[in-house]
């Protein structure tokens, strides 16, 4: 019998020790839900904010199922091996509900053959067995948001130390470099003329207040996909916004066709530019619209105000 919250009271374990985690554990420390980081080494600065910290080793089941022990909600940060070792961990421990480490686009937009899947197919597919199984049933949440606003901040992601092990850990490895007022975009046209390519952003700070203002809605509620939105934008105005920001003053931009991507990416693969291969697949996605969706369903369910792109962009590059 999967394990009953007390009260309004959830047991949440969040899974990882990074800078996403770090996020989420400082918006949760201000809900009544009691938490605990599991982390592959000791973080004392962590335990110094009074955050209980497990550390586990992911290849032992008998460890993360004895850590899991009257848990309700895994939310993972965690990605391949470790992730899928976890969610089998989590079922036999009677979690009532995973939340995987997605926080992107819709995972129904991908692709067969993803070159940017890093193991995501296969721990949604993980989800799925567990979803039907007769003894050890377990639901699951995707959070979806599109891209983080601090794609674009200076240092990237990698400012926060989120998404080490991606294309977009770097800065300047999406979409443009603001700092160096760079751009390299991707253009669809028909009949000679540009379309449109939209994608949705949204801060991981928002992100994380999404998540936690979700914790009001009972688990049983929540459906398989939660969708927000910070924003909608197209690529033309991030970029054009970005100039804006930083004075009006054009970026030197390349923009590909969207028909001259895969050539694009033979071309960096040959001449083992593989920071320009990771850049080139992310416009492939852009293109393909796997960071866009039309319907936000958690931003009418909860009390959050995310932050606007051209606010959110201001802040961080206005008047440098």
């Amino acid at each position: 019998m999967a394990n009953e919250p007390q009260g309004n009271m959830m047991r949440i374990a969040i899974a990882g020790s990074g800078g996403l985690a770090r996020i989420f554990a400082h918006y949760l420390n201000a809900t009544v839900h009691p938490f605990i980081i599991l982390s592959r080494q000791p973080q004392p600065d962590l335990e110094t904010l009074g955050y209980q910290v497990a550390v586990v080793n992911y290849d032992s089941q008998e460890e993360l199922r004895y850590t899991l022990r009257g848990i309700n909600l895994v939310i993972s940060t965690v990605s391949g091996n470790p992730q899928i070792n976890l969610i089998d961990a989590a079922a036999h421990s009677d979690v009532r509900r995973f939340v995987p480490a997605e926080f992107e686009g819709p995972p129904g937009r991908r692709p067969r053959n993803d070159p940017l899947d890093r193991g995501r197919a296969a721990t949604l597919d993980r989800l799925r067995h567990w979803s039907h199984h007769p003894r050890h049933r377990m639901a699951s949440t995707i959070f979806i948001c599109g891209v983080f606003y601090e794609r674009f901040a200076r240092g990237g992601l990698g400012s926060l130390g989120i998404g080490a092990s991606t294309n977009v850990y770097y800065q300047g490895s999406y979409l443009m470099d603001v700092e160096a007022s760079t751009a390299e975009i991707v253009e669809r046209q028909s009949g000679g003329q540009p379309v449109a390519i939209n994608l949705c952003l949204t801060s991981v700070y928002d992100v994380a207040q999404f998540l936690v203002a979700a914790l009001e809605i009972n688990l049983q509620n929540w459906p398989a996909e939660f969708r927000m939105q910070g924003d909608r934008r197209t690529v033309a105005e991030v970029l054009q916004w970005a100039e804006s920001v930083k004075g009006g003053a054009l970026f030197a931009t390349e923009v590909i066709q969207a028909r001259d991507l895969p050539a694009h990416v033979e071309h960096a693969a040959y001449y083992q530019d593989y920071a320009k291969v990771g850049r080139i697949q992310e416009l492939i996605a852009t293109e393909q619209r796997r960071y866009d969706f039309n319907t936000a369903n958690l931003n009418a369910l909860v009390n959050v105000a995310p932050t606007p792109f051209w606010d959110w962009l201001r802040t961080h590059w206005g008047a440098q």
